[in-house]
C-alpha cells in the first residue's frame, strides 16, 4: 500500500502534485492540508489533527462526502506527525508527504525532521515540483534521474563511510561531523548512488 500525506504548506505546481496523489492507494491530511486538497480537487481518506487550520467550508464539504476525520488534540505532536502515526498504522510500504515546504521555516524544518520517525524499510520521501528529501540512516540511497540533476548531502548527525557514485564531485569512505554539508553536487548520469555506514544524512534531489 502506498499513502501520501498531504499537509498545509505550498503546493505551487498543480498538476504536479495531482498526478502525484492519483498514484497513491490512500491519502491523509494533516489537518490544513485538506485546504490544499480541496484546491487541487482531491478527495482524501482521512483528515487528522487538532482541526484549527482547516477552513470551515472545507470542513463541511469532506464532511459530506463521508471523508474519515480523526479530531486529535495531542500538543506534543505536529498535525504531520499525527498523519505520519496513523499512515504507518496502515502498514504501507511507500509514503510521500506533499505540502511539507512552506513560508513557516519551523515547520518545513518540523516537517523534514519527522522522516526520522518513518522506519528505514518503508520508502519515505517529501516532494513537490522542485524537490525530493530523503533521510538516509546507514546503508544506501539509490538515485534515479537525469545528467545535471542536483544533489545535495546534509549530514544530520556524525556520519562514518559516506560514499557517492555517479556523482561529479566524488567521495569515498569519508567521515564528517555535523555541520558540514555538500550542496549542489551533480548527476552524471540517469543513475546515481550514496552509502553511508553509520549516521543520518539528508539527500535533497532539486530542480532550478
Amino acid at each position: 500500500m502506498n499513502i501520501a500525506i498531504l499537509s498545509s504548506g505550498r503546493t505551487e505546481g498543480r498538476n504536479f502534485h495531482k498526478n502525484i496523489l492519483k498514484g497513491f492507494d490512500i491519502i491523509i491530511c494533516a489537518d490544513g492540508g485538506a485546504n490544499n486538497a480541496e484546491l487541487l480537487g482531491i478527495k482524501p481518506n482521512y483528515i487528522i489533527g487538532d482541526m484549527d487550520s482547516i477552513k470551515p467550508e472545507v470542513m463541511e464539504k469532506f464532511e459530506k462526502e463521508s471523508v474519515k476525520i480523526i479530531r486529535d488534540n495531542n500538543q506534543g505532536m505536529t498535525d504531520t506527525e499525527l498523519a505520519i502515526r496513523l499512515a504507518l498504522s496502515l502498514k504501507p510500504k511507500k509514503i510521500i508527504l506533499l505540502g511539507c515546504i512552506g513560508n513557516r521555516f519551523d515547520h518545513t524544518i518540523a516537517n523534514t525532521l519527522s522522516l526520522d520517525k518513518i522506519p528505514d524499510e518503508i520508502d519515505a520521501v517529501i516532494a513537490d515540483d522542485k524537490n525530493e528529501i530523503r533521510l538516509l540512516k546507514g546503508g544506501a540511497l539509490n538515485i534515479s534521474g537525469t545528467k545535471n540533476d542536483i544533489i545535495s548531502v546534509m549530514p544530520l548527525t556524525e556520519v562514518k563511510g559516506l560514499s557517492y557514485e555517479g556523482l561529479k564531485w566524488a567521495v569515498n569512505d569519508r567521515d564528517f561531523g555535523f555541520g558540514w554539508f555538500g550542496v549542489s553536487n551533480r548527476m552524471t548520469g540517469n543513475n546515481a548512488k550514496i552509502s553511508v555506514d553509520k549516521g543520518k544524512i539528508l539527500v535533497i534531489k532539486s530542480r532550478d
